[in-house]
């Protein structure tokens, strides 16, 4: 993972960028958190995280609006979500530009030898 710059989001036909700023792994747990930055008309398309084990996610959004979809979150509010990507889909609709952090929690599958 690239630290401190900012990429191109995972899905690539996107307009998104994020900023890394926390990523490390401590035996099966993973940690990380990003500074995302959606420009206007941005759609993120409906997904599912491809993770081996267990993953939540804890977005705020702090300026811009966008609507984000998924079916069951653990906490929601009008710009705080935690939720799994693991277990369901989810997606994001841009309407302005839109900045928002995230962090990321993971309990990785034991590796069987």
């Amino acid at each position: 993972m690239k630290l401190f710059r900012w990429i191109e989001g995972r899905q690539s036909t996107t307009k998104y960028h994020k900023w890394c700023f926390l990523y490390f792994k401590i035996w099966r747990l993973g940690f990380d958190g990003y500074l995302l930055r959606y420009e206007p008309q941005t759609t993120l398309p409906m997904h599912k995280d491809k993770i081996q084990g267990k993953h939540y996610r804890l977005n705020i959004k702090l300026k811009g609006k966008a609507d984000f979809w998924c079916p069951s979150t653990i906490f929601r509010s009008s710009n705080i979500i935690i939720f799994r990507p693991d277990l369901f889909y989810h997606s994001l609709t841009v309407y302005t530009k839109t900045y928002k952090i995230s962090f990321g929690f993971a309990i990785f599958k034991k590796q069987i030898k």
